[in-house]
């Protein structure tokens, strides 16, 4: 199987730093067709030719009168020119392969404008006669027999303008990034990573360079709330809101990039925890200087007791459960929990007020109060119920989830029913 990507002769359309066809090129890696064969573009932009090659990408660029030499013996992954297509949809549709030898699977676009095809062996030789994206389009009409496959909410859009790069661009770093399980805050956070991340990677900005931008903010936030004075906590809130701001914008990065690796989700990891930990060390001695001193010094052991299990719990679960990437653990903890008992339900919501993107809004608003120890007393509490939680059920619960592969890996599926 190759991938045989249409070429328009138009300017090439940039998407997060990266032409459409080199995203198809890339894309198509990722889930698992290796090669790829780029037609109507014979001599490339170099920079296009330099990129690829940097990404160790086997690539060929034909004229389309090359097109009937070509060895398409093994069938083709069509993907026609314009079209933004993140790996997972590509995935999805190589899946459905299976069912026949004959049947030509399209999937996106519209009905009559497909914006993908898979040809298999048995129909890929009228395939050589084609000349155009548009008379691609012409033949893909008359061929029979054929199926459309629905690709539900993964992403694939084909952009007919250069209007429509600056929504496609948002929405597919929104598909990419925000899991069913996300939270309400995070996806508060998400309003202002999301435009960060396209700017970021315009420029670019590399997904350590971000996850070590948002570790100097969480340090320069704890620091600030240490002094319990009101304007250093304001300073370390908006501080500690910057960091996860940046937490995840490093993800968002990677994924719009193509750099997202096991190394990176794992940094990613370790810099949350580190941040975690600061803050609440600064909250404990800014608080000092409070009345009551006493009651937060024994709720922030009961935070940092807690705290510790779930970290060394879930990270065990995470590497059993998810292999090398983090994320996914979170997306197979919070299916799991939600097809729970009430009991389970109670528990993921007192999980909240221990997530980061939790702790970024609270931290504002009870800085603005001057009434950020209080913190220290939520966040005793959301780790005591989810430290029970994560011990007691969350690994049998969790062990029932089909867990999705690793996104920056070239075997990529979807996970039991969809996502």
């Amino acid at each position: 199987m190759i991938a045989l990507i249409l070429d328009g002769a138009c300017a090439p359309t940039l998407v997060g730093g990266l032409s459409l066809v080199e995203r198809a090129v890339l894309a198509a890696q990722r889930a698992g067709v290796n090669r790829s064969v780029i037609a109507g573009s014979a001599h490339p932009h170099e920079a296009t030719r330099a990129r690829l090659n940097a990404r160790g990408a086997d690539v060929t660029f034909v004229e389309w009168s090359a097109l009937p030499h070509l060895d398409l013996s093994d069938g083709a992954l069509v993907i026609r020119d314009g079209v933004l297509v993140e790996p997972r949809a590509l995935a999805a549709l190589l899946d459905h392969s299976r069912a026949s030898d004959r049947t030509v699977l399209v999937a996106g676009g519209t009905e009559n404008d497909p914006a993908l095809a898979l040809v298999p062996p048995g129909a890929v030789r009228a395939l050589g006669g084609v000349a155009s994206d548009g008379e691609f389009l012409t033949w893909l009409a008359s061929t029979q027999p054929q199926r459309r496959v629905s690709l539900g909410p993964l992403f694939c859009r084909r952009l007919r303008a250069a209007s429509d790069v600056a929504s496609a661009e948002t929405d597919y770093i929104r598909r990419e990034n925000g899991g069913k399980g996300e939270s309400f805050f995070t996806k508060q956070i998400r309003r202002f990573s999301v435009p960060l991340s396209r700017v970021l990677v315009r420029h670019g900005a590399t997904p350590t360079q971000v996850t070590l931008a948002g570790l100097v903010f969480a340090v320069g936030s704890a620091m600030a709330v240490s002094t319990g004075t009101y304007i250093a906590s304001l300073v370390g809130a908006l501080f500690y809101y910057t960091s996860m701001v940046l937490d995840c914008s490093d993800g968002e990065v990677a994924r719009l990039s193509f750099r997202d690796s096991a190394f990176g989700a794992w940094l990613e990891t370790i810099v949350d925890y580190v941040s975690y930990f600061l803050l609440l060390g600064g909250l404990v001695f800014g608080s000092q200087q409070r009345e009551h001193a006493g009651l937060y010094q024994n709720a922030a052991l009961v935070a940092l007791a807690g705290s510790i299990v779930i970290t060394a719990v879930a990270g065990y679960l995470r590497h059993r459960v998810a292999g090398a990437d983090p994320g996914q653990f979170d997306d197979a903890s919070s299916a799991a929990l939600e097809k729970a008992s009430p009991f389970h339900r109670f528990a993921a919501w007192a999980r909240q007020w221990i997530k980061r993107s939790t702790i970024a809004h609270l931290v504002v608003v009870l800085a603005l109060v001057n009434q950020l120890p209080i913190l220290i007393l939520l966040w005793a509490f959301g780790a005591a119920v989810a430290s029970v939680v994560i011990v007691g059920v969350e690994p049998f619960l969790v062990r029932r989830v089909k867990v999705m592969t690793l996104s920056h890996s070239p075997d990529l599926r979807l996970p039991q029913g969809g996502r």
